[in-house]
């Protein structure tokens, strides 16, 4: 089943609004903070969960850990940082062993948009894209999600025949090897022109092309002085924002501190890819 709506967040919302308002979910610190704000106005609780410093993503040993302790939590939304691809499905198959009840929701709004995703072969109930703002494709608008039929065929009216959604996937289809022949190009750029010891990782190159390196703000800075050039930073730790007690000294600091997502949409071109790589290398020059 598909539901469609003009936001990610919208389908993210209106399925939190049929569970149970006493569920508890378990959310990825380094979460947009559209998400847990979606949770807020649902009226269900969360709780954050630190980072793997090798996939970026919810620590599912911790995760696990939580879940076999604390049966209050009945839920757990997993995104994929960067839009990283990774099996997660053993992960889940663990999570459903602990609480064969628990709602996973799989969240994949930074990821390449999949219409072919399996949802009813798969541990979660609720697969979520996205082509908004920033997204992997995107058009400004739109979101859909994947359901489990079983779960919601008397709660949602499926979307997929209906013309607006036949003309969006379309549309979202067409641009998709094109965006991803573009993003090629400017990576094959900016593998060439940084040292490959300040790369993120060939796995966080499907949404962004991410660098690790020090003092990120002041080159931030540099790189937003010059005409026509930007970039972004990592989502920092936001627990603080949502609880009492944050998790202290979390892995996800140590990374988010560093981390600066170089553009390689079509919001920037082989010209401005260049530019980009000469402030990086002058600053790394010039405090090496």
């Amino acid at each position: 089943m598909i539901l469609y709506r003009e936001r990610a967040a919208t389908v993210l919302y209106e399925v939190l609004s049929t569970l149970d308002k006493n569920s508890k979910f378990l959310l990825p610190i380094n979460v947009c903070p559209i998400v847990p704000d979606t949770f807020l106005r649902t009226g269900i609780k969360f709780e954050f969960i630190d980072i793997d410093l090798n996939t970026l993503s919810m620590d599912v040993e911790m995760a696990l850990k939580v879940i076999k302790n604390d049966s209050s939590i009945n839920g757990m939304l997993f995104v994929n940082t960067f839009g990283i691809e990774l099996n997660s499905e053993s992960f889940y198959k663990k999570v459903k062993h602990l609480n064969p009840k628990i709602f996973i929701i799989d969240d994949q709004c930074l990821s390449v948009q999949n219409f072919d995703f399996d949802i009813d072969n798969s541990s979660a109930s609720l697969a979520l894209f996205s082509s908004g703002y920033s997204k992997y494709v995107d058009i400004g608008y739109g979101g859909f999600g994947l359901l489990k039929d079983k779960d919601f065929t008397n709660v949602f009216k499926n979307n997929y025949r209906d013309k607006s959604f036949l003309d969006y996937q379309a549309s979202i289809k067409k641009q998709i090897p094109l965006m991803k022949k573009h993003k090629a190009r400017l990576n094959a750029i900016y593998k060439k022109g940084i040292p490959s010891h300040f790369h993120l990782g060939e796995g966080f190159e499907n949404w962004r092309f991410s660098i690790l390196i020090d003092n990120k703000d002041q080159l931030l800075e540099e790189i937003f002085q010059e005409d026509g050039l930007f970039a972004s930073s990592h989502y920092d730790s936001i627990d603080h924002k949502y609880v009492d007690n944050p998790i202290q000294d979390s892995k996800n600091q140590m990374v988010a501190s560093r981390i600066i997502n170089l553009f390689n949409d079509f919001r920037f071109t082989e010209e401005k890819a260049k530019r980009v790589i000469k402030i990086i290398n002058n600053f790394i020059e010039h405090r090496a």
